[in-house]
């Protein structure tokens, strides 16, 4: 790059001054910055004083033994390559100036020595406090105060400690710089943050962010003191009997062992974030404390495989803050570029990601987040509880569906007469897991079939069911009648069909031919054969009311004679 703008200056300026632009290209040149190299290839042990700057690889298996007390330049980076070693079993401090971080309560410990029976004392704060604190000293309160400096006067110092009760907004970062001291008749002394201390309190360097490197591809070993590096664990990282400030978080994403430690001054929520499935062991030891977790344990992503956008995904008690998400989907997933691949991004979020972790006073907490899949359908819905969601990076997700099989289609006859009906069967097994209720499309002779069926049908998890129709055709020909099973869109991708179809034998169908030539004649006997029985029954109707009359006269004589005989001479 920088040659690419010395070209430019001399394209510019060639035809003018070109002694300027040589000048002026040396001048960019000499003002860059010089960063050694320093390559560690043999074990080295540093057990001096002095100041450590520029760049430091460890490598060729080679231990580098910091024992001595070293301050380290801003910016310097240090690598310890995969095989390596790198053990500090003194001090490595950042030369940055720290500044004393306060908690949302803290409580700050200012060792004055008996200066006098009273005076001012002053608070120089690392940047602006936007938002109203309180402070308490000796019994008195200022409070709803903002600014950078406070003075507090009549401030008793004829004590060895003095303690500020500092309460500000949670949300408010709050750091001092210095504190000045100031009694009456002597002279000011000035308390720097290195020379503060209490409850609530981290020393941290000023600009909150790491002002040194370790990037660890091997091991590093801490028996001593670091200040103000940023430390990235890729491969193995002890801390036995260390003091560790201003290094959080330490990033591990290899294994990481914490004993008989203290590792104080986070610059974030946490002391260390373990990534994934990386490794911690924590015995002994005490961290920042207060809001500030020991450790975290955060998935980089969380993801679940589907078999189709139309997957949709709920998740509840997700995370450090057990949020719930959803309705999720693949087609409507965070990224856009990863639209359409069949997985659903569960959350963006850090927090939701949040697996496990410790907190200030040492209480470990894992999730309990569970989730569900639904997958809504014209076959029905289908829905997976996950009781335990994994704690993993990604996972797969498997519906419980119906597998079809359309097993037959059989014809109750080879041949029928075109626009009549033709019974048919159909028989579909259904060998999965999980109910279905579907519809069949049919053709015959290229073109949609009539099989009389327009409701679906439902098949049980292993349920075998037959479907009767009633196939018709208009046109005359052997057909050949084919079913499907119709599978809508929203199943896409997943295997719910073992045999998706099924055909008839040929049917040979025929216009039916009329071959009556005459009907006037079988009319014609049928009507004299109907005028035949007529006569017939009347006449019998006739004899049996003339043989009724006959009997009914004959009875009435026999009861006359009867009556006769009865009445006689009563002598």
């Amino acid at each position: 790059m920088m040659f690419d703008g010395v070209q430019f200056i001399c394209y510019r300026l060639c035809g003018h001054d070109m002694r300027r632009a040589i000048l002026l290209a040396l001048i960019i040149l000499l003002s860059q910055p010089l960063v050694s190299a320093t390559d560690i290839s043999s074990n080295t042990d540093e057990d001096s004083t002095g100041t450590l700057s520029g760049n430091y690889t460890v490598k060729d298996g080679a231990t580098w033994t910091i024992s001595g007390a070293y301050d380290v330049s801003e910016g310097t980076a240090i690598v310890v390559e995969e095989g390596s070693t790198m053990i500090v079993s003194g001090s490595m401090n950042a030369t940055s100036e720290p500044q004393l971080n306060l908690a949302s309560t803290a409580n700050v410990s200012v060792q004055v020595g008996f200066l006098g029976e009273s005076g001012i004392l002053r608070i120089d704060f690392a940047s602006d406090v936007l938002y109203p604190i309180s402070v308490e000293i000796d019994n008195t309160t200022t409070e709803n105060w903002t600014g950078s400096q406070l003075d507090l006067s009549g401030i008793g110092m004829d004590v060895d400690t003095l303690t500020v009760n500092i309460t500000s907004h949670p949300f408010q970062i709050i750091s001092i710089s210095t504190i000045t001291l100031s009694p009456q008749g002597a002279t000011p002394e000035l308390r720097t943050a290195e020379e503060l201390s209490g409850e609530g309190t981290s020393l941290v360097i000023p600009d909150r962010n790491n002002a040194w490197s370790i990037d660890v591809q091997g091991t590093l070993i801490v028996t001593g003191s670091v200040f103000g590096a940023g430390i990235t664990c890729h491969g193995t990282c002890s801390f036995d009997g260390a003091s560790m400030s201003s290094t959080g978080p330490i990033n591990v994403y290899g294994t990481i062992s914490v004993l008989d430690s203290t590792l104080q001054g986070g610059i974030t929520d946490e002391d260390i974030i373990i990534w994934d499935d990386a490794t911690i062991s924590w015995e002994n030891s005490v961290g920042t404390g207060g809001s500030t977790d020991n450790w975290v344990n955060i998935l980089t992503t969380r993801t679940v495989g589907v078999q189709n956008g139309y997957v949709t995904f709920y998740g509840y008690d997700l995370g450090y803050n057990s949020a719930d998400v959803g309705p999720l989907n693949d087609n409507n997933t965070f990224t856009s570029a990863n639209q359409g691949d069949s997985v659903i991004e569960i959350t963006t979020s850090e927090r939701d990601r949040m697996v496990r972790w410790q907190d200030g006073n040492g209480v470990l907490f894992t999730e309990s987040a569970t989730g569900k899949v639904v997958l809504v359908t014209p076959w029905g819905t289908y829905e997976h509880m996950i009781s335990n969601l994994p704690k993993v990076n990604h996972f797969e997700m498997e519906l419980d569906l119906p597998q079809l099989s359309f097993d037959s289609l059989v014809a109750s006859d080879s041949e029928s007469d075109t626009n009549k009906r033709l019974g048919v069967m159909a028989t579909v097994s259904n060998t999965g897991d999980a109910s279905a209720t579907f519809f069949f499309d049919c053709i015959a002779n290229g073109s949609d079939a009539n099989v009389g069926v327009s409701v679906p049908h439902t098949a049980d998890a292993g349920e075998t069911i037959e479907v009767p129709m009633n196939w018709d055709s208009a046109a005359e020909g052997e057909f050949e009648l084919e079913c499907s099973i119709f599978v809508p869109y929203q199943l896409e991708g997943f295997n719910v069909l073992a045999t998706g179809s099924a055909s008839t034998e040929a049917v040979v169908w025929s216009e039916n031919t009329d071959e009556s030539t005459n009907m006037v004649l079988p009319i014609a006997i049928g009507v004299v054969v109907a005028a035949i029985i007529f006569l017939v029954v009347s006449k019998m109707r006739i004899n049996s009311e003339v043989a009724r009359d006959s009997l009914e006269s004959k009875i009435e004589e026999q009861l006359a004679a009867s009556e006769e005989d009865e009445i006689g001479t009563i002598e």
